[in-house]
């Protein structure tokens, strides 16, 4: 329906949808698009079981149904496009960008809030998207059996009902025979938590110790779920594979015993709270995430290390601080990711390669100056393209031969979407290159070529947004 403005409605027997939401076609649709569009229908005809056979008692339980069918869209699609790490990514860079940003300001609220002048104000990022991390948290305490255990019986029970957030807590507890009281903390407090660590090891014991600590709004200490993994500090191998441990008290210190040498800790694995990480000593340990986003074998840490470490060297330039050295553990990261053939997911790989874009950028900053927020990340990148420029041209070239392996048939399933991903972030890079003349031909012919050789909008929009902004030669041929 053109002019449904909802986006999509689950009806029972009769699911409406807008069309930019069910029709795609690859003339005119990216691949983000038709990822949004999988995700949608996904998400209405899962709404069959959690909003209509069992639907809510009131509209102050919107979250039990929006937030468990977001949860169970995203692993559907982390699942169907066979990167569920790069679907982490996507949600999370969700939550940060617009929940957390909801949750700092004046409409801060929590999943289930008390009151509301207009029922319209309920469809917030807060109750769907921080609804969906909290229904995640029960999966990642209860773990997946668990979770499933305690859906099944959440359906019996409830099949035919209108029922509320305690009733869904209480399957889960009940089908566990786990006591779930205080995580039910979470449904009332705004606002999103800090947790805190600090770490030492001992060398003589091989012991390593992680103290964690919580601040939020909540009266009481809320039950935050942490995962974490140990790396090797020589190595980079895992010693200890993901482990959750259960913070429930305002400061909480773990031990892990039985190591062999200095360890590296990977903590908030796949993002197993929604809350904000910060060490305690507030100082960024930019060798301690240049060696996890080489080396952590969580996807989503991998990334997010990359991320901040990229972030770090970049706020050094825009404040005017040395950055050098920062700058070389950047490139050494970039150079390992690059290069490291155990990644075989073209969009973990595409993702971690990427630098934070200017928007993200500037939540960083007290005084927000886009054009120079711009040019230092156009200095890192630069810097980058130019160390790797070789590597990254015949990276390019095999992606592109393997894409020409496929004929003229235009595929959206995850390898293919990867390597389009892939491809085009290493097309960035290489059109960065452009001081001279005869650098900014090379970047503007690569571009063009790009661009006429697509095979669909992913591509064409990619070489399009580099040839809009060339200047010089550049200009000269995106003008021809």
């Amino acid at each position: 329906v053109d002019s449904f403005n909802m986006g999509a409605m689950e009806n029972k027997s009769l699911n409406v949808f807008n069309t930019s939401c069910v029709l795609a076609d690859p003339k005119t649709t990216t691949d983000a698009t038709y990822q949004r569009v999988e995700g949608i229908i996904g998400h209405e005809y899962f709404h069959n079981w959690t909003g209509n056979r069992v639907t809510c008692r009131d509209w102050f339980q919107l979250t039990l149904k929006e937030g468990l069918t977001v949860f169970r869209d995203q692993q559907f699609s982390g699942q169907v496009n066979d990167s569920v790490a790069v679907q982490r990514i996507k949600n999370v860079l969700v939550v940060r960008g617009s929940q957390f940003r909801e949750d700092a300001g004046p409409m801060s609220h929590p999943i289930r809030p008390d009151s509301y002048i207009a029922m319209d104000n309920f469809y917030t990022a807060t109750v769907y998207r921080k609804g969906a991390e909290i229904i995640r948290m029960y999966d990642t305490i209860l773990t997946s059996e668990g979770f499933r255990k305690g859906m099944d019986l959440y359906f019996k029970r409830h099949d035919g009902s209108a029922v509320t957030c305690d009733d869904f807590l209480a399957a889960m507890a009940d089908a566990n025979g786990v006591d779930l009281n205080q995580f039910s903390r979470w449904y009332s407090t705004s606002g999103t938590p800090t947790v805190t660590y600090a770490s030492e090891y001992d060398d003589k014991k091989g012991v390593f110790k992680l103290a964690l600590t919580q601040s939020s709004r909540s009266e009481d200490p809320l039950f935050i779920p942490v995962s974490v993994g140990l790396l090797d500090k020589e190595s980079g191998k895992e010693v200890v594979p993901t482990k959750t441990l259960y913070l429930k008290e305002s400061t909480q210190t773990f031990e892990f015993a039985n190591l062999q040498g200095q360890v590296i800790p990977s903590i908030l694995r796949n993002f197993s709270a929604p809350v904000k990480l910060v060490p305690a000593s507030g100082d960024v340990n930019e060798a301690d995430l240049a060696f996890l986003a080489s080396h952590d074998t969580d996807g989503f840490n991998r990334w997010d290390s990359a991320q901040r470490l990229y972030t770090a060297v970049i706020l050094k330039i825009l404040g005017k601080e040395p950055f050098q050295e920062s700058l070389d553990r950047v490139v050494e990261s970039f150079g390992r990711t690059l290069n490291d053939e155990t990644i075989n997911d073209d969009s973990i790989r595409a993702y971690t390669l990427i630098l934070p874009g200017e928007s993200t950028l500037s939540e960083s900053v007290q005084v927000i100056d886009p054009s120079a927020i711009r040019e230092a990340r156009k200095q890192v990148k630069k810097t980058i393209a130019r160390k790797f420029k070789s590597e990254i041209a015949v990276a390019y070239d095999q992606l592109t031969a393997a894409m020409e392996a496929d004929g003229d048939t235009f595929k959206v399933d995850g390898v293919s979407v990867g390597r389009r991903k892939l491809r085009n972030v290493y097309l960035g890079y290489l059109c960065a290159i452009s001081e001279t003349v005869e650098e900014q031909k090379e970047a503007a012919e690569l571009a063009t070529k790009h661009f006429n050789d697509a095979k669909g909008m992913t591509d064409k929009l990619a070489a399009f947004n580099i040839l809009a902004s060339m200047s010089g030669e550049g200009e000269s041929a995106r003008e021809e």
